[in-house]
């Protein structure tokens, strides 16, 4: 997802350098609301986790475009969100492989009990939804309130409300799956086998990346600021 955002950030340079910056960030903002919303919608009514995982990429790259469209400093939240987004998701999707392992099927009314069946699984489960809806601290909490900052600052009203309402839809959503998945009740037909030792190694990952977010909430080393505040001249957003 970076990498094909890579190619964005390249036109939005070059038109930068044409003294077209302005034209490009209305339509990155125009387009990171229509992600945000059409991520919120596909959430609501998922009916499989893997794929909803995916459609939660979709809000996060609306995120990056809202960020860049913005400039300023939301071009930091946006390469801050870039970076713990990506930790987060490689996270969950690890997990939910684990849970793949275990269930035998990817349909969310199929898997319940998370918590009380894979007691590390679920807990790490339910970890992933809180750091990807950015709950604090997390890199992605930090990245969106400074997107939402920035919107502000800049007069952008309707923008910022409409990314607020959308992203309470989208954590309303994931937290209904994310919670019904982990402490639901399961029904006598649904059965859970013990994963595998090669599954449950995909813990130890899961849970490296999610510390490594979360302690981007706590803690900025100095060396990873930089080159974030490096990335974010290059595209044309120093504060």
């Amino acid at each position: 997802l970076n990498c094909a955002f890579l190619g964005i950030l390249r036109a939005v340079q070059v038109c930068a350098r044409a003294d077209l910056a302005g034209f490009t960030g209305d339509i990155l903002v125009l387009f990171g609301i229509l992600s945000l919303m059409t991520a919120a919608l596909f959430i609501l009514g998922q009916r499989d986790y893997k794929r909803m995982l995916a459609y939660s990429s979709i809000e996060h790259m609306g995120i990056l475009s809202l960020g860049i469209g913005l400039g300023g400093g939301a071009i930091y939240g946006a390469l801050l969100n870039a970076v713990a987004h990506s930790l987060t998701k490689a996270g969950l999707f690890f997990v939910s492989g684990v849970i793949l392992a275990a269930y035998k099927t990817k349909q969310i009314t199929e898997v319940k009990g998370l918590f009380r069946r894979l007691p590390k699984t679920g807990v790490l489960w339910l970890a992933g939804f809180f750091l990807i809806t950015g709950t604090p601290p997390s890199g992605i909490f930090l990245g969106k309130l400074m997107i939402l900052k920035a919107a502000v600052a800049g007069g952008h009203y309707a923008a910022a409300s409409a990314y607020l309402f959308f992203l309470a839809v989208v954590f309303a959503g994931l937290g209904r799956i994310f919670l019904e998945m982990t402490f639901g009740e399961a029904s006598q037909a649904a059965t859970a086998g013990k994963s595998q030792g090669t599954s449950r190694q995909l813990l130890v990952p899961a849970a490296c990346f999610f510390i490594c977010v979360i302690i981007m909430g706590l803690y900025m080393p100095g060396w990873f600021s930089d080159i974030i505040s490096g990335a974010q001249s290059l595209v044309g957003g120093a504060i």
